[in-house]
């Protein structure tokens, strides 16, 4: 995902939905109840007037009205009909993240001039590790074919700036999948929590 396809932070959020509609078939159904339960366990002062669906009694005509109120309500958001407030991000987000989205927030930190490095996923499966084994393999190769590019003929300069935006974009991915690296070992084999904060680039 490229920072530079999104001109706002809403449209970065949009896409983060769409991407998860598209690859993982995740429903707006399913998104709008995960929201839902997110926004009034982030921001309760700012979600006291919607729906809380998790205490809706039983499903009557009543309930049914409330969430398909809700399920509208998140649609005009992820088609762009409304704008996303700005309180409404982090939850968004971390709804993103429960679905299994991994970039989003990462973005999101670049619009800012921050590197955003993703925390080691919860649990103990060995898969966790290789994942984030594989990330590094994966970004430190994409480094390695475009520097490969820039340096065909001998010389890095400014007639390699045509590279140039996506060896700075395929670096600093580089470095967040080392970082990530670095902060599952910490936690897993050195017993610290780390407290990963992004740095300003």
């Amino acid at each position: 995902m490229s920072d530079n396809r999104h001109p706002s932070r809403d449209a970065l959020l949009r896409d983060g939905f769409g991407q998860l509609r598209e690859q993982r078939g995740v429903s707006l159904e399913s998104f709008a109840f995960t929201l839902n339960a997110l926004v009034h366990a982030m921001a309760p002062a700012k979600s006291d007037k919607m729906p809380n669906l998790s205490s809706l009694g039983g499903l009557n005509a009543e309930s049914m009205r409330t969430i398909e109120s809700w399920r509208k309500r998140c649609e005009r958001w992820v088609d762009g009909g409304t704008e996303l407030p700005a309180w409404l991000e982090e939850p968004f987000v971390t709804a993103l993240e429960e679905h299994g989205d991994t970039d989003t927030r990462v973005q999101l930190a670049r619009r800012h001039g921050f590197m955003g490095v993703r925390r080691p996923a919860l649990g103990d499966a060995p898969a966790c590790a290789f994942a984030a084994l594989g990330s590094v393999g994966r970004e430190t190769g994409d480094v390695m074919g475009v520097v490969s590019e820039m340096l065909q003929d001998g010389v890095l300069d400014e007639n390699d700036r045509q590279y140039g935006e996506q060896a700075l974009t395929d670096i600093d991915d580089a470095v967040a999948a080392l970082m990530s690296m670095r902060a599952l070992i910490q936690e897993r084999v050195m017993g610290a929590r780390p407290a990963l904060r992004s740095v300003n680039q």
